[in-house]
């Protein structure tokens, strides 16, 4: 082999090399994990304590009734009067449980509410508390329906975060006057399978982007610009529903919420890892990812090209690895998966955001004239996690046939 030929940085000794160093990287990264969320679950849940003051602040007493009830007295003598009750419910938001603690009157009335914890993003969960929607909950009868969109206005932008709250207060509310004042509750509706435009959407673009993986399919390159663009209009645009590093910590942390309300959800997550699995392609990234879509919009007004210089794409691709392993492993301690979300999605598709995610917004929206796709190569956390899957895939692979495949007999 002459030397015009030969693979850079030390042939194929080198790639060997740094293959088995990636593996063992990547065996550190899952020890890590797993310690991270071992040391996650230990950690205690949230102080009640405060929030039981916050709900019902004339209350001189409380006494614990069950898990989620707590009596309410006006002083702490034995014939102290009964003021009403403080509970906590809880349901599933974006990121995983969401608590509120709710003062409930011996009528069975909303006195107040509070929000106890929550993991969603911090710029949606900041967007459902300055809004009035925990405010527009006082009142509320155990009788009154209390549905997100008949009786409630839900938050724009944040549906999955005000459909929890609602829930919770409603759960909480329907207990309290059903154990402790003796209500009658009519049984609960069975929950139905909420299918629409947008998982509809969804599947079609996973449908579109097998079709034009097929051999025989001519127009590849026309159908991956039209998945991206509707990739942008829809889960962009119109529904502002990326796959993010959030999506993935509430696989890690199990908080998986009901598929009859979040069929989108499992529909994005899942088919994203099942074709990863089969077909070991990246089918969300690169044909449908609506940020990914914009900035090769933008690439093709600028003529933007791979301008990474070879030098640096070691160094900027496990720095790239390095803040999505960050984000995992912080989020599994703080059981919180939204908390490390560094995204900017949202704040493109909805213009929300912080003057930092602006400013980052600013600067890799006019990266992307000249680099192809900055954020994707560079910063994109999903990236980095579907590298860290192909390389357990490959070695997994490899280890099956070297145990599988029988060595040919020795010549007599």
């Amino acid at each position: 082999m002459s030397t015009a030929t030969a693979p850079p940085f030390g042939g194929n000794q080198h790639i060997i090399t740094n293959r088995r160093w990636e593996r063992r990287l990547g065996v550190v990264a899952i020890i890590t994990i797993v310690i991270a969320w071992i040391v996650g679950g230990m950690l205690g849940e949230a102080d009640r304590e405060p929030h039981l003051r916050v709900v019902m602040p004339q209350a001189a007493a409380f006494e614990r009734l069950t898990d989620t009830i707590y009596a309410a007295y006006d002083s702490e003598s034995p014939n102290a009067a009964r003021l009403g009750y403080v509970g906590f419910g809880a349901a599933d938001g974006y990121g995983g449980p969401l608590t509120v603690a709710v003062a409930v009157a011996p009528d069975g009335t909303v006195l107040h509410t509070s929000l106890v914890a929550q993991r969603e993003t911090p710029s949606f969960i900041a967007r459902v508390v300055s809004s009035d929607l925990l405010e527009s909950l006082t009142g509320r009868s155990y009788a009154d329906p209390i549905t997100l969109g008949a009786d409630v206005d839900a938050v724009t932008g944040a549906p999955l975060s005000s459909r929890a709250i609602v829930d919770s207060v409603r759960q909480s509310v329907l207990d309290i006057a059903e154990t402790q004042l003796g209500y009658p509750i009519p049984p609960p509706a069975q929950p139905t399978i909420m299918i629409g435009p947008k998982e509809l959407v969804l599947v079609a673009l996973f449908a579109l982007g097998y079709i034009a993986h097929q051999r025989r399919f001519r127009y590849t390159s026309h159908l991956r610009w039209a998945t991206l663009l509707l990739g942008l209009v829809t889960i962009g645009f119109m529904y502002n529903s990326s796959l993010t590093i959030t999506a993935v910590n509430q696989l890690l942390l199990g908080f998986w919420p009901d598929w009859h309300t979040n069929l989108y959800w499992y529909i994005l997550v899942g088919g994203a890892v099942a074709v990863f699995a089969i077909t070991n392609k990246n089918p969300y990234c690169q044909w449908f990812c609506p940020f990914g879509a914009a900035q090769e919009c933008l690439a093709v007004i600028g003529g933007a090209k791979v301008r990474t210089p070879r030098r640096y794409r070691w160094g900027l691709k496990w720095l790239q690895r390095g803040l999505a392993w960050l984000a995992i492993v912080l989020a599994l301690l703080l059981r919180n998966p939204g908390v490390t979300s560094f995204e900017i999605f949202g704040t493109l598709f909805t213009f929300v955001g912080s003057p930092v995610q602006f400013a980052l917004l600013g600067m890799i929206l006019i990266g992307a004239l000249y680099w192809k796709r900055p954020w994707c190569n560079y910063l994109c956390p999903i990236d980095p996690i579907m590298d860290f899957m192909r390389m357990f895939r490959t070695w997994g692979i490899e280890l099956w046939q070297t145990h599988h495949t029988k060595k040919p007999a020795a010549a007599p």
